[in-house]
């Protein structure tokens, strides 16, 4: 008997399971997916119409549960550890760029950095399943987890730069400051200061007052958007300091 589905199919269809499971089964036995297999194999066990069927394959590639030619489903991918701690530490540590991951996810004990290229695969594998995605500034490609917006990444990254922090954190507290100003307020040399400015002003995190012209205030249509991001990498930092504080207690103990 042929099965009549009823659309729109979600992931949660038990005809879209059983696809999946199908598709698992072939995986399994250490072949990479093929559509035409998969399609040929589901068709003879469900019994399902062939433009059902086409849908939810369809479905499961559009939606990266499934990739062509991967050895992987979108949830067997996150079964190596090194993955998933990559992943982890994108959602934890926002705007983190290839050597920042490379650093704290491939060192070893003894300090040494693991290979460019074992990282590079890794990245692959979550980019190919729709975890994370890349956003370029500059010299830098920073990851992203992939429902998050390529501009809110992008300020995520530039907060993580101590004296951009500063200077935002400046402007959060006094509203305006002359930019003549902002070097004697938080201690650093003219030149470290004036390049980060240009740096915010480009990304549309601070601006210039139009009045005086020479006063610099947070960009008005972003600043609730650039306070909470202030104050999460603020929480998700006090957060990592007393994960350290916690982990050089335990090494003590022992």
């Amino acid at each position: 008997m042929t099965i009549i589905l009823k659309g729109p199919y979600g992931l949660e269809h038990p005809s879209v399971k059983s696809v999946i499971e199908i598709a698992e089964e072939i995986l399994d036995q250490n072949k990479f997916l093929n559509t035409d297999l998969l399609y040929n194999k589901a068709k003879r066990r469900l019994k399902l119409p062939r433009k059902g069927l086409l849908t939810i394959i369809q479905l499961l590639l559009n939606k990266k549960i499934l990739v062509e030619g991967s050895k992987f489903t979108k949830e067997s991918v996150l079964s190596n550890p090194f993955r998933k701690n990559i992943y982890n530490f994108v959602k934890t540590h926002l705007g983190a760029h290839f050597s920042i991951i490379r650093k704290e996810i491939f060192s070893d004990l003894e300090g040494k950095i693991g290979s460019a290229g074992q990282l590079i695969w890794h990245l692959e594998m979550l980019l190919k399943f729709n975890y994370i995605k890349p956003v370029k500034f500059k010299k830098y490609t920073i990851f992203i987890p992939i429902e998050m917006d390529e501009e809110i990444g992008i300020i995520f990254f530039l907060l993580r730069d101590d004296i951009n922090k500063k200077i935002v954190n400046l402007l959060i507290e006094q509203d305006t400051i002359k930019k003549s100003d902002v070097h004697k307020l938080i201690n650093e040399k003219r030149e470290n200061i004036y390049y980060r400015i240009n740096d915010l002003m480009n990304y549309n995190i601070i601006s210039l007052i139009e009045e005086e012209g020479k006063e610099l205030c947070l960009n008005p249509d972003k600043k609730e958007l650039i306070v909470q991001i202030f104050k999460k990498m603020s929480h998700l930092f006090r957060q990592k300091i007393l994960m350290e504080e916690k982990q050089q207690l335990r090494i003590k103990k022992i």
